[in-house]
């Protein structure tokens, strides 16, 4: 029989040994020069950032791209929690990079979590761009809701989605997807590589958006942010508006609405979002 603190000394072993066995994100570096971190939305695949990731290696920059665990066949994590823990893995990521400060380019969830890292890790980044994703995503609908009053639901949710079946869920995430990509190829390559998502991940991720109101963590951002919200939801002046004040209180802010296309703009706009890309690394690469 093992003494006690032997066996205690296994167990955490083996613990940590199965922590590090699911990171929280895949990561895919290429290139070199500033790094440009690309986080893709809820249960997409990093290879939503394909076409921004070419044209970046072309202007000398390295991409980090990622794929979060539990979405589009990565390994989900053991821990019940998800957001923060990618968060934190992302800051350990973040604040032992050495080199140029690098930017954070996030779409939807990607977005939320650049707004995170950017208050959390002010001095460690250079600039962030979120693409249709806000720091609170319940005040886009009702802008007197908080996360306590959004607490009902967003359980409603994570459980209705640990419920489903895994063809259940491969419909519900075309279904949705449907109404949020313009090109039927691009409609097809990401339904096919979200439909490889865990659903209990996906779950606990629309959960934690809804009830984590970053708004108040924003005055703590130092540096240029830009906000490109979807040509869909910027048609109405009440969206705008809407958008307009989930960042009011950022010193440097940059609110634009891309020109076409529906929620996932880095696919219905690439044109868009490159040149909004490249204009916040010209400006942050001569300052």
């Amino acid at each position: 029989m093992f003494p006690r603190t032997t066996l205690f000394a296994i167990i955490m072993a083996l613990t940590v040994t199965a922590q590090a066995e699911t990171p929280a994100f895949d990561m895919e570096i290429r290139g070199e020069g500033r790094p440009v971190y690309m986080i893709p939305g809820l249960a997409s695949p990093g290879s939503v950032w394909d076409d921004l990731a070419g044209r970046l290696h072309d202007l000398g920059y390295q991409t980090r791209v990622l794929t979060l665990a539990g979405f589009a066949g990565q390994p989900p994590l053991e821990s019940e929690a998800f957001l923060p823990v990618v968060r934190d893995a992302l800051v350990q990521e973040l604040t032992t990079h050495d080199g140029p400060k690098p930017v954070v380019v996030g779409h939807s969830l990607g977005g939320f979590m650049a707004f995170w890292l950017a208050a959390t890790v002010p001095d460690s980044l250079a600039g962030i761009v979120a693409v249709d994703g806000v720091p609170y995503i319940g005040a886009l609908a009702d802008p007197n809701a908080t996360p306590a009053s959004a607490a009902a639901q967003a359980r409603q949710i994570d459980q209705y989605m640990s419920n489903l079946t895994p063809e259940q869920y491969v419909e519900q995430n075309r279904a949705t997807l449907a109404g949020m990509i313009s090109g039927k190829a691009d409609l097809a390559r990401m339904a096919e590589a979200g439909g490889k998502s865990d659903p209990d991940t996906v779950g606990t991720a629309v959960a934690e958006m809804m009830t984590t109101d970053l708004r108040p963590m924003l005055s703590d951002i130092r540096m240029p942010v830009v906000l490109i919200q979807a040509a869909d939801s910027g048609a109405s002046e009440a969206r705008r508006e809407a958008y307009a004040a989930q960042v009011e209180s950022i010193d440097d802010v940059r609110h634009v609405v891309a020109d076409k296309g529906l929620h996932f703009v880095p696919l219905d706009d690439p044109d868009f979002v490159a040149r909004e890309v490249r204009r916040l690394l010209e400006r942050l690469d001569h300052e």
